[in-house]
């Protein structure tokens, strides 16, 4: 009876086990549609997620369920284009707790490839002092590391640039710290910072 009891618990768990699998097959499927194959983003506008950390694209997601961020509209990139334009609000918002975590373990665990994107030396030059001065503290290594805040060295620019745009709005919400570095910086510290990361493909 006991010998039964342990092969049903098996085939059981055995079962679960591939619900879970093609269930996260079916999410990361639709990150992918716009986030690239293994997250890793060929679209400017749109952030690559590979290698961001757990603990980033939980909390991402989440504030995108609670309208923390901004919802724009955007087409799908990959698979099915004609497809309905959608936003990350409405896509957070169907996903549960459960989800959220097999997302973020799923992509933390795959390498940031950065994207290869044109910049200014000089200006990448003046951009490196000032992430030093201002922004390594929690994007540390020159923004590379996935720590305290995502990784920024590599990630698209006209992305970032898109994202920063609605700090001083209060649609992005961010740290009250880098809220206002972010409004205080100048038009062309901001460039020098963009530049920065672009240049930063390693």
């Amino acid at each position: 009876m006991r010998l039964i009891s342990t092969c049903l618990l098996t085939l059981l768990f055995g079962q679960v086990s591939i619900v879970l699998a093609d269930d996260i097959a079916e999410l990361t499927a639709q990150c992918d549609s716009c986030h690239g194959p293994q997250g890793v983003s060929a679209e400017s506008d749109m952030p690559s997620i590979g290698g961001q950390s757990a603990d980033y694209i939980a909390g991402s997601l989440r504030e995108y369920q609670l309208w923390g961020r901004p919802c724009i509209k955007s087409s799908y990139r990959y698979g099915d284009t004609s497809r309905p334009k959608t936003d990350m609000c409405k896509i957070a918002g169907g996903l549960s707790n459960e989800d959220i975590d097999a997302l973020s373990a799923h992509y933390s665990s795959l390498p940031f490839v950065a994207a290869p994107q044109e910049f200014d030396a000089e200006k990448a030059a003046a951009g490196a002092a000032l992430h030093e001065k201002h922004c390594d503290s929690c994007h540390e290594q020159g923004g590379k590391m996935a720590g305290r805040g995502p990784v920024i060295a590599g990630q698209w620019t006209p992305y970032l640039r898109s994202a920063l745009k609605f700090v001083p709005t209060g649609e992005h919400l961010v740290p009250p710290m880098m809220e206002k570095k972010v409004t205080d910086f100048s038009a062309e510290e901001l460039d020098s910072l963009m530049n920065f990361y672009a240049s930063q493909q390693d």
